[in-house]
This record gives structure tokens, sequence and C-alpha cells, in this order.
């Protein structure tokens, strides 16, 4: 007998890069079904070292294997109009979006939270940003080694005469993964009792 898992019947679309794939990934494992929406040539984070058997191939990435397990995938080009329909028809039947697009990229597209809680009022819309989706840091771009550094982490690693050093992996990724799969299940959960989505 299989226990029920918490996020069993819930829908949620991925259209996050390598800094919110995490995220797609503890909710899938908490049962979620997790649609990861890949661009046409497939998302940049199969290109990510190390791959199994040393041999690179776009299949064969361990970051990307780890990060996509319980996820079930599709193509879809959002930047064309096809494209757009089929996402906000898919976000119709969803719970949840993650992404990870420059603030003001899918309002940019028709696909703002606006458009896409018309069709569906209880829906709920996780954005990870560099710098958030406001404010005066807003279009400036980050990285995990620059996240490393503006967050502190960087400071208790490594001797005080040596370069800087940074922790392994992508940690600030993780954490951003994590605290926005924390923030989506309040949501959700606000969501099924209210039912009003937010973002």
């Amino acid at each position: 007998m299989t226990a029920a898992r918490a996020l069993a019947g819930r829908r949620v679309l991925e259209l996050a890069d390598e800094r919110g794939v995490y995220c797609g990934k503890l909710l899938a494992d908490m049962g979620a079904d997790v649609i990861k929406i890949e661009r046409p040539g497939g998302d940049a984070a199969r290109e990510i070292p190390p791959f199994w058997g040393d041999r690179p191939d776009p299949e064969r990435g361990l970051f990307f294997l780890y990060t996509n397990t319980s996820k079930r995938g599709v193509t879809l080009d959002i930047r064309r109009a096809e494209g757009q329909r089929l996402l906000e028809r898919l976000a119709g039947t969803a719970d949840l979006v993650l992404e990870t697009f420059p603030p003001g990229f899918l309002p940019g597209l028709g696909l703002g939270y606006g458009s896409l809680r018309e069709r569906n009022p209880g829906l709920v819309l996780t954005s990870i940003t560099d710098f958030g989706q406001t404010g005066p840091y807003r279009s400036f771009k980050s990285s995990d080694l620059a996240a490393s550094a503006l967050g502190g982490s960087m400071y208790v690693v490594g001797e005080e005469d040596d370069p800087p050093v940074k922790l392994a992996g992508s940690q600030t990724h993780m954490m951003a993964s994590t605290y926005a799969a924390v923030s989506s299940l309040i949501a959700l959960y606000r969501s099924a009792i209210s039912g009003d989505g937010q973002h």
C-alpha cells in the first residue's frame, strides 16, 4: 500500500532554469504532477557538467537528471503565439506556475499573472528572480557566485589571505528553490481555503 503524498492531485507548470529546477523537484517529490516546459533545443541546464560516464551529452548531465526526477516534460516555444495559447490552456489546469524569467518577461508576452489568473483565479505564480520583481535592482543580473558573495557565505569560507572561495555546487540556487517551495506551499494552502491565488 502506498501512502498518500502531500501534493497528490496538484499540477505545477515549471518554466525554470537552474535557479528554480530544484523547487520543481521538491514539489514533484511531494507528489505534485510537475510538467517541465523546455524551450526548443532544450533547457540550458542540460549542459551543466558533470556528465554520466564523463561523456558530454544533453541527456547525461547529472545536475539535470537529478533536479528533474519525478517530472514530466514538454517542449514549448512561448515566444510564439501558438506556444502562448498552449501555456494559457495548461495554466488553466494548474495549481501553480513556477518561473525564473527576468521581471516583465511573461507580462511582455501577454502571460503575466493577471492574464493567467483570469482563466484560473486560484492559480499561484512563484517567481524566482535575481533581485526581485520590483525595486531599483530588479534588472540586475546575478549568478550563484555573486549571490554567494552578496549573501555573505563566501565571507566564512576559506582563509583570510586566500582568493575568494565559494561553497561547492550551486548552494544559493538550491536555497532559493527551497524557500520558493516553502512559499509556494503556503500560497497553495491559502488558495485551497480562499479560492484566491497569488503571485
